[in-house]
């Protein structure tokens, strides 16, 4: 065997657990004890800590060798092998229960057992992987690797869509459709790239974001300026996905409405904290601001429907229009969004 494996013998047979001993060494396995009884068997499994356990079905004491593996499991994560010398079908099926990592059919060559107990630990030790913390990082990037490409591939979709389109109207639903999809994208790009597959740098995020935007809309002669005052630099995937939305839809929004006449303006987002548990988001722009008296919990258009949405519903937070001076959203909401909401 490629490593030495520590293995438990529980058979009540003398000359067969001899036998299966030197077979086991000659294997290059160490045979940590070789016991009759369940009631052995469960000592000296919590005291030799073997890699894997061979176990008679039929042995001495108060329980059979199923029941004694069925305990065994209940105080430790070893994995035991069933030995047996018939194949009764009933009892097959009380075995399953106690899910052994293997069967030897008595008697059995060195190849049986060999290939056996190669298995056996190999599975054990897989499973144990599958439960680790690196595999489920593993898993995890895995996801949201696949989500961006899937992100990826509408995005490509809308925008090749897009490219036929002649009427102005429509062809901006397809890009704000494209910029949406694209503003997710974004962020399981970046928790790809983290090392913290639950937060990432989301002022490198916003920069990015903006500067996306900004080049998606060629419907001004001047580009306007954007102005960035983040602060913060991890905030969990659950903020980060409906900030990026709204972020998405209020620049957006400025790039189609606020600024006329080829007029260079400016559009700034500030993403901070108040010292009070809470974030403040702030967007806006100082163009030709919208109309005296504006409800957005009564808009029309489905970018501010989004927007009152994911602020009242998803964060549960407030948000405040100053229009004194072009148009801004201030946001404010707790740094923990509830499961859920």
């Amino acid at each position: 065997m490629e490593e030495k494996a520590r293995v438990l013998i529980v058979e009540d047979e003398g000359i067969i657990a001899m036998n299966l001993k030197r077979k086991l060494e000659k294997l290059g396995a160490v045979v940590t004890s070789v016991v009759p009884s369940s009631e052995e068997a469960i000592l000296k499994a919590e005291t030799d800590k073997p890699d894997i356990i061979l176990m008679d079905i039929v042995i001495q004491g108060d329980m059979d060798g199923i029941d004694t593996a069925a305990e065994i499991t209940k105080r430790a994560d070893i994995p035991i092998i069933f030995m047996t010398a018939y194949a009764d079908e009933k009892l097959l099926e009380r075995a399953k229960i106690t899910e052994p990592y293997g069967y030897i059919v008595k008697p059995s060559n060195d190849k049986e057992i060999h290939i056996a107990l190669k298995m056996a630990i190999y599975k054990h030790k897989m499973e144990k992987y599958r439960k680790s913390a690196e595999y489920k990082d593993m898993l995890l990037k895995e996801i949201h690797h696949r989500v961006k490409n899937n992100f990826q591939i509408v995005t490509s979709l809308l925008s090749l869509q897009s490219e036929s389109i002649t009427d102005e109207t429509l062809r901006n639903v397809f890009i704000d459709s494209y910029n949406r999809i694209r503003t997710m994208s974004m962020i399981h790009t970046k928790l790809y790239k983290s090392a913290d597959l639950s937060t990432f740098d989301f002022a490198e995020y916003v920069q990015e974001l903006c500067a996306e935007l900004v080049n998606s809309y060629e419907i001004h002669s001047n580009t306007p300026v954007i102005k960035l005052d983040v602060n913060v630099k991890k905030v969990d995937i659950s903020i980060a996905i409906p900030c990026g939305l709204i972020i998405n839809e209020l620049i957006s929004n400025s790039m189609k409405y606020a600024f006329t006449g080829g007029t260079q303006g400016t559009i700034f987002v500030g993403f901070n904290e108040d010292g009070n548990g809470n974030y403040v988001l702030i967007t806006g722009d100082n163009g030709v601001g919208i109309p005296e008296g504006f409800d957005l919990s009564k808009a029309r258009s489905l970018g501010m429907q989004l927007v009152h949405d994911l602020v009242k519903r998803k964060l549960k937070g407030t948000i405040e229009i100053d229009t004194s001076s072009g148009t801004t959203y201030r946001m404010v909401f707790k740094k923990t969004v509830i499961e859920g909401a």
